[in-house]
């Protein structure tokens, strides 16, 4: 099991069993379009996973809501072109969720949908998405703020000035930053 080495840590001790569920979901299902990518592979989105239910439950959301936040983790990069930038990878991604279900008979979550969509944007555009959208729960904007910060938590593997700290949202994400370094350096260890 990938992070098997930091699972047993007491912070990750409550969302261990949902996150060795989610990632063998992953690992058996979802399709990466870059699967020999640099930076945006499923051992990211395995980071992104963990440090989103450590948020999750940190921040006592239900099942439900950790469930949407792992949702959104696993299928976020799943269809970049590149690792640059790639403007757009967020909504082709929200459309791969979106089909992946129907295809699959699986409940369709309109905020995991929007988390992911909006993940490449910028904070005002997506948030602003979420508050005019009928159909979603007044905590959207909470969850898009977690799944956003568990992603830039992962910013690390880009280099040791790939986060900078200011922008995260979340008093809790603010306190993961050392153990984001961390589970990058064991992940790391695990992959060599």
């Amino acid at each position: 099991m990938f992070l098997a080495n930091i699972l047993n840590e007491p912070l990750c001790q409550p969302i261990k069993k949902n996150y060795e569920v989610w990632y063998k979901f992953m690992e058996e299902n979802i399709e990466f379009w870059l699967p020999d990518s640099e930076w945006h592979t499923k051992t990211h989105c395995a980071r992104v996973l963990l440090l989103a239910l450590v948020i999750g439950h940190q921040k006592s959301l239900s099942d439900e809501e950790k469930d949407a936040l792992a949702m959104a983790a696993m299928f976020h990069d799943s269809r970049r072109l590149d690792d640059g930038i790639d403007k757009g990878h967020g909504s082709r991604a929200a459309e791969y969720y979106k089909n992946y279900c129907a295809e699959h008979h699986l409940l369709f979550d309109e905020q995991t949908y929007y988390m992911i969509y909006y993940h490449d944007q910028d904070d005002a555009l997506g948030v602003s998405e979420i508050v005019t959208s009928s159909s979603l729960t007044e905590r959207g904007v909470l969850l898009y703020q977690i799944f956003k910060d568990a992603d830039a938590l992962d910013r690390f593997r880009l280099g040791p000035d790939g986060l900078n700290v200011i922008f995260l949202r979340t008093e809790e994400a603010r306190q993961l930053v050392d153990f984001a370094k961390e589970l990058l350096r064991k992940s790391s260890e695990t992959n060599a």
